[in-house]
């Protein structure tokens, strides 16, 4: 099957949804089928393509952590798409390339499938005033509703993508597809205890400190100020504790005061911005992943964390409940005092305990989470599609 994926990030952009892009085309092209990845380039002004990637230019927009627009419709950029001759036009984006790909489908009369990644809802303070946010969010949930009506089947990574469709007025059904996530790279086997010592040098890290992280954006949507706040209460409990908060985002500046003020500034560490081809050192060197965000659908560096054995304690999410069981893969807390208990809990694991919890992590996500389990997912999605559009459209399938 010839396979076109549109997104407006892609590798080695940082995100998400840049991640779950190249995880999908990996595991499709692995599975024998044939991908081309159509994305924004927004470091020069052209058209080009290598290895499966069709790079079109674009603006790159910083409010929005860097992602980029490209213009909806380029006639050299559809000569391209029409040479390959997808079978499938998969969208990732609700703008510049996603409707380029909407355009390209009904050129070329493909179905298309469109994956919602992101709850928009917890986005708007980025791109309006707040007294205008309430206005902003109707006038996307109409812009959103057309765009969906376009889709033959909606896809996404948790129930949480379905709630959103049904406040933004559409009721349709929406295949729950979970992110992978690469379980071979994701291993604290890729990692030696060197790593880990140098990591834990840099940022004056003892031996014997228990570690939490989160690796994220660092957007006000994340809740990351309220984990401080918790943290700031556990580390009277536990002065043994260090936080490493890995990412960078429009809300640094504001934690970092918060950390200030709270005098935890020994405690919590602030690493920048780390290329995911660097991050398992950081992992290793963590006991837990810690996370109160409510806005995310199905968090890829909580996968990654996983998949590297660190158990999840994690802020009570009711609609994506399952997604961390207690004991398994995770904890979930509601509160200071369940945080701190749940924490000590980890803590004070006797050794063997805590290493058989971390292969329990681990195996949560190996069982269903990996790139070529998604990629097979997809491909069943693909099919029904095909075989859906062609009977509503009385047209005669393309060859496959």
């Amino acid at each position: 099957m010839k396979i076109a994926l549109f997104s407006d990030t892609y590798v080695p952009e940082i995100n998400g949804v840049a991640t779950h892009v190249a995880a999908l085309k990996e595991g499709l092209e692995s599975l024998g089928h044939n991908v081309l990845v159509v994305t924004t380039n927004q470091k020069d002004q052209i058209i080009y393509q290598e290895s499966g990637v069709l790079r079109c230019p674009s603006i790159k927009l910083k409010r929005i952590y860097g992602y980029g627009l490209s213009m909806p419709l380029n006639v050299r950029q559809y000569q391209i798409i029409k040479k390959f001759n997808p079978d499938v036009v998969h969208i990732h984006t609700e703008f510049g390339i996603g409707l380029f790909g909407i355009l390209v489908s009904k050129m070329l009369k493909r179905p298309v499938i469109y994956t919602l990644h992101t709850i928009y809802d917890d986005y708007m303070y980025y791109v309006m005033p707040k007294p205008l946010i309430k206005t902003g969010k109707r006038i996307f949930y109409k812009y959103i509703r057309s765009l969906y009506k376009r889709a033959t089947i909606i896809t996404g990574p948790s129930p949480k993508s379905h709630e959103y469709l049904i406040n933004a007025g559409l009721r349709r059904n929406i295949e729950i597809i979970p992110n992978p996530v690469d379980v071979e790279r994701f291993s604290i086997q890729n990692v030696s205890n060197d790593d880990v010592a140098s990591i834990r040098k840099i940022y004056n890290i003892a031996d014997d400190a228990f570690v939490g992280c989160i690796v994220s954006r660092i957007g006000k949507e994340k809740s990351i100020d309220l984990l401080l706040d918790y943290i700031e209460k556990y580390s009277k409990v536990n002065k043994n504790f260090r936080f490493l908060i890995v990412g960078d985002g429009p809300a640094k500046k504001d934690l970092e005061k918060q950390v200030k003020d709270l005098k935890i500034s020994d405690i919590v560490i602030f690493t920048g911005k780390i290329p995911n081809n660097k991050l398992l050192p950081y992992y290793a060197t963590c006991d837990v992943f810690l996370t109160a965000s409510l806005t995310d659908t199905n968090s890829i560096s909580m996968l990654e964390a996983m998949s590297m054995g660190l158990p999840v304690i994690q802020r009570e999410d009711p609609i994506n409940k399952g997604q961390i069981i207690e004991n398994v893969n995770g904890f979930i807390f509601n509160d200071e005092a369940s945080f701190i208990h749940k924490m000590n809990f980890v803590y004070n694991m006797p050794r063997d305990d805590r290493l058989k919890l971390k292969n329990k992590v681990r195996n949560s996500v190996i069982i269903s989470n990996t790139k070529n389990d998604m990629a097979a997912r997809v491909l069943n999605v693909y099919k029904y599609a095909i075989d859906l559009f062609y009977k509503n459209t009385n047209q005669k399938s393309v060859e496959m």
